[in-house]
């Protein structure tokens, strides 16, 4: 009798690599954003050089930061829903990669139609990686939610000092096209080291859901979107004309100038831990403390219209911890307006509607000041913009249960 021949045995699959913890993915989702940031404030930060190479006006060299922001806000929504379908290390990755294959574009640029191409794709990349780096850094716990999106937010102003500080240096002493070399290598480097890490992943939603909390109210999407749109049109115009404001009508040097930016950069770092502490300390009252910056961010920029030149520093502290630091509670306060499933989508097409607002404010800032010859009208218009954002906030919420305190 001859034996049963044995059965194959059935292929090992290699076991899945563990999903890494909170902390983790906030590490690496700072670190995407500041060389992110570091690419895309790094283009404008090399704008000299590129003027006197591809013969940029001013308008050109202004040009730089809105084509950005134009390919951001065509890629966040899409990537937002990517994220929901495939996780948010695959959409990580590909948005770094977009942005190295941006640089290596505008690097080879001999025509400023090319220069403009590869910020158009170096856009495309940056908005990719906001969604996504919000899904994996997503606690369960609403009692840590506004800080954690705080502190992974925190890598965009962190970009932005790096780019001042590094790329204008590298462009004197390399050449513009070595700087946007270099931002090319990180993007890759970190692309790749997220592909070997892996293991990034969304979390799993909370499951227990405490009951809601007297007078608490959650962000009533889709109109709730236009709180952002209207606050990030302050926020980027701040940062667009606060060192013109500064030598035009301050009559500070180019240097101290300089210095008062990265003042306000600076405040931005501080705000956003700051709000976002609060808004945990009060999780159920979010939205009031969302409101409470954005009329902090009012009150701050109509006093630097009438502030003497001693007390400069301070208002300017104050209004990047308004007017910047606002941005991780609102994408908290996003998140906790959705499904955990959807919330990919609802932060990528928030994020749409901010870099919109990017694009069109700092313009309509410009034709207000060019037309009235006053840059008094141009801030008290971003200072009522930013009341408008206070009153969305209010306006548009409905209640809602307390998010999960896990």
């Amino acid at each position: 009798m001859t034996a049963e021949p044995a059965e194959p045995a059935e292929p090992q699959s290699e076991p899945e690599r563990p999903t890494r913890s909170v902390r983790e993915g906030v590490a690496m989702s700072v670190l995407v954003l500041a060389v992110g940031s570091f690419s895309v404030i790094g283009a404008s930060a090399n704008a000299p050089l590129l003027s006197a190479a591809l013969g940029l006006s001013e308008v050109g060299i202004g040009a730089i930061a809105s084509v950005a922001y134009v390919g951001a806000m065509s890629s966040a929504r899409v990537s937002g829903r990517i994220t929901d379908r495939r996780g948010p290390a695959v959409v990580i990755i590909a948005g770094l990669v977009l942005m190295a294959l941006g640089d290596g574009i505008a690097l080879s640029a001999f025509h400023a139609s090319v220069l403009y191409l590869g910020i158009v794709v170096l856009g495309l990349g940056y908005g990719a990686i906001n969604p996504s780096t919000t899904v994996v850094s997503n606690p369960r716990s609403a009692k840590r939610r506004g800080l954690v999106m705080s502190v992974k937010q925190s890598g965009v102003p962190l970009g932005g000092v790096a780019a001042g500080a590094v790329i204008p240096s590298v462009g004197l002493a390399f050449g513009w096209r070595a700087a946007f070399g270099l931002a090319l290598v990180l993007c890759l480097a970190l692309a790749l080291f997220v592909w070997l890490r892996g293991g990034y992943r969304a979390r799993p939603p909370a499951t227990r859901v405490a009951p809601r909390a007297r007078g608490g109210r959650r962000l009533a999407l889709p109109w709730g979107y236009t709180f952002g749109l209207l606050i990030a049109g302050v926020q980027v115009s701040m940062f667009a004309f606060t060192a013109v404001y500064l030598v035009d009508a301050r009559g500070l040097s180019i240097a101290r100038a300089g210095l008062g930016v990265s003042i306000l950069l600076i405040g931005g770092v501080v705000g956003r831990l700051f709000w976002g502490w609060l808004s945990d300390v009060f999780f159920h009252q979010r939205l009031l403390v969302l409101q409470g910056a954005a009329l902090l961010g009012a009150v701050s920029i109509a006093l630097l219209v009438v502030a003497p030149d001693t007390v400069l520093p301070l208002v300017l502290v104050a209004i990047g911890v308004s007017s910047v630091g606002w941005n991780g509670v609102y994408i908290a306060a996003v998140a906790e307006a959705v499904e955990p499933h959807r919330m990919g989508a609802a932060t990528g097409t928030s994020l749409a509607l901010i870099n919109f607002g990017a694009i069109v404010t700092p313009l309509l800032i410009g034709v207000l000041v060019s037309l009235t010859g006053s840059w008094s009208v141009g801030l008290l218009t971003l200072a009522a913009l930013s009341v408008a954002a206070s009153i969305v906030a209010l306006v548009f919420s409905e209640p809602g249960p307390t998010p999960a305190v896990v």
